[in-house]
């Protein structure tokens, strides 16, 4: 039995999937076992997939129907047998030590999770497959509790909810599904995991590469607004009622906050982009006036916002004019 389980989604990357396998199959530490699973994909990755299942017995191969990442991250967690679980995205790659430090760290420290920072990296950079081998610095390590990691969530940018740049002890999923159906699945889990660790490890040093390309989340290239992207909303409801059921008071400030900053964007968005969605919108407004009294009770909200927060709950026509003029004014006091 392998000690960890790799889990690498594809979708459709035939042209991007190569350097991603390649940097787990060359990895120093090789005591893992590598599954990749064809959601369903059109183009050749899953020929693809069958080709390296040929060349490397430590490989798995799952073909399914076309889903989401969610049920193919689940597909991959019901298949392994590792004692960790490590997920890739199929268009990122893994510095070639990666495994060996965190697998080091996670069992040296006696963690339940290891997580290293990440490097975006253009998706077109030159040289790219060298960077797997670019000598480490001397990094430094930080181990904190589950429910203080809970904190990086907001503290970090996506480090702490994305399930890549990770390893995980399997026995934290006994009891958490990715969910099927939505965007943004890990937003719907990251919290659960971090909390029902013992402890955490934190590599400060980047040994995961993320690949930013067009479309992608993190490129610069903006991402057309669709009704799922409400399913981060939800999420984000969804974790602010969790942390207030487990009296988790100090985190759940921060994620009420969190949400009301991503309520209102999404909810004005697409006001503009998706004037026929009307229904949705009043689906994340029901999630919004459950939320409001804690939200204009959270002291980390300023007195302007909270009356921000009350015009939109009475009426988001009178807070759209309400913002308009407060738009107005910022514009007079520019330079």
């Amino acid at each position: 039995m392998a000690k960890i389980s790799v889990i690498i989604p594809i979708y459709n990357q035939e042209f991007n999937m190569q350097l991603c396998i390649e940097s787990v199959l060359t990895q120093t530490f090789p005591d893992f076992e590598l599954i990749l699973v064809n959601d369903g994909s059109t183009d050749k990755s899953g020929v693809l997939c069958d080709e390296y299942l040929k060349k490397d017995k430590r490989i798995s191969v799952i073909h399914k129907e076309h889903h989401d990442i969610g049920a193919a991250r689940n597909a991959g967690i019901s298949r392994s047998s590792g004692e960790y679980i490590t997920f890739v995205d199929c268009d990122d790659f893994l510095h070639e030590e990666m495994l060996k430090v965190l697998y080091h760290q996670i069992v040296f420290t006696e963690a339940d999770i290891a997580l290293c920072d990440f490097q975006p990296i253009e998706e077109r950079e030159e040289k790219n497959e060298n960077r797997r081998k670019d000598p480490l610095q001397n990094y430094s390590v930080t181990t904190s509790s589950g429910i203080k990691a809970l904190h990086g969530l907001y503290d970090t940018d996506r480090l702490f909810s994305v399930p890549w740049s990770k390893m995980f002890r399997k026995e934290l999923f006994n009891h958490i599904k990715y969910p099927v159906g939505y965007v943004d699945d890990d937003e719907f889990v990251a919290h659960r995991l971090l909390y029902q660790a013992d402890k955490v490890v934190y590599i400060h040093e980047p040994l995961y590469y993320y690949v930013v390309c067009v479309g992608r989340k993190g490129s610069e290239t903006p991402i057309p607004m669709t009704v799922k992207k409400f399913d981060k909303v939800l999420a984000l409801y969804e974790r602010a009622v969790f942390f207030r059921e487990r009296n988790l008071r100090d985190v759940e400030e921060r994620a009420l906050l969190h949400f009301s900053e991503h309520f209102f964007w999404y909810y004005l968005q697409s006001q503009k982009e998706l004037p026929n969605a009307a229904e949705r919108r009043k689906e994340i407004k029901k999630l919004y006036n459950r939320l409001f009294f804690r939200m204009i009770n959270n002291p980390q909200v300023s007195k302007k916002k909270r009356v921000v927060y009350g015009a939109f709950r009475l009426s988001p026509s009178i807070h759209k004019l309400l913002i308009s003029r407060l738009d107005a004014k910022r514009l007079v006091k520019q330079p």
